[in-house]
C-alpha cells in the first residue's frame, strides 16, 4: 500500500477518534451543568402509582422510552422554530415502592427539556465549532 494512502487513512481515522471524543466529553458537560441546575425529574410508576425524583444521571441510565407529543413551529425573532410538546414520556425504571421494573411516566417532561436544550445546545454547539476550527486549520495546512 502507498504511504500516501496509509497516512491519509490514519487522518481521516484521527478525525474520526477526535469527534467522538468531542462529542462524549460534550455529553458528560451536559449531563454534569444539568445536575448542578437542581433539576429533578418527577415520575410516577404506572404500576402501582407511586411518585419519586430521580436525578438526571439516573434518568439517562434507562434506555427504553415511549412518548406522545405535537410539535408547534413558532416564530424566534426570525427564524421559525420547531419544538416537540410532550402530552406522556415514560422510560423503564424499578420502582422504589413495589419493586418491579414498569413504565414510569416523566410528570415534568415539557419543564426539564426547556432546562436541558440550551445546556446540550452550547455543550454540543462548541464541539461542533472546535471540529470546524480544526478541519480549517488541517484544510490550510494540507492544501
Amino acid at each position: 500500500m502507498p504511504a500516501t494512502i496509509v497516512v491519509a487513512l490514519l487522518a481521516v481515522l484521527a478525525c474520526v477518534v477526535l469527534m467522538v471524543a468531542l462529542f462524549v466529553v460534550a455529553w458528560r458537560r451536559t449531563l454534569a451543568q444539568v445536575e448542578a441546575s437542581g433539576l429533578r425529574y418527577r415520575m410516577r410508576c404506572e404500576g402501582c402509582g407511586h411518585e419519586f425524583d430521580l436525578s438526571p444521571r439516573e434518568f439517562a441510565r434507562s434506555k427504553m422510552r415511549r412518548s406522545r407529543s405535537t410539535t408547534r413551529t413558532r416564530v424566534k425573532g426570525v427564524a421559525l422554530v420547531s419544538e416537540p410538546h410532550y402530552h406522556y414520556v415514560a422510560k423503564r425504571f424499578d420502582c422504589p415502592a413495589c419493586g418491579e421494573r414498569t413504565w414510569c411516566e416523566n410528570l415534568n417532561a415539557n419543564e426539564a427539556q426547556g432546562v436541558v436544550n440550551p445546556i446540550a445546545l452550547r455543550n454540543f454547539g462548541a464541539a461542533l465549532l472546535v471540529l470546524v476550527v480544526i478541519g480549517t486549520v488541517l484544510r490550510v495546512v494540507f492544501a
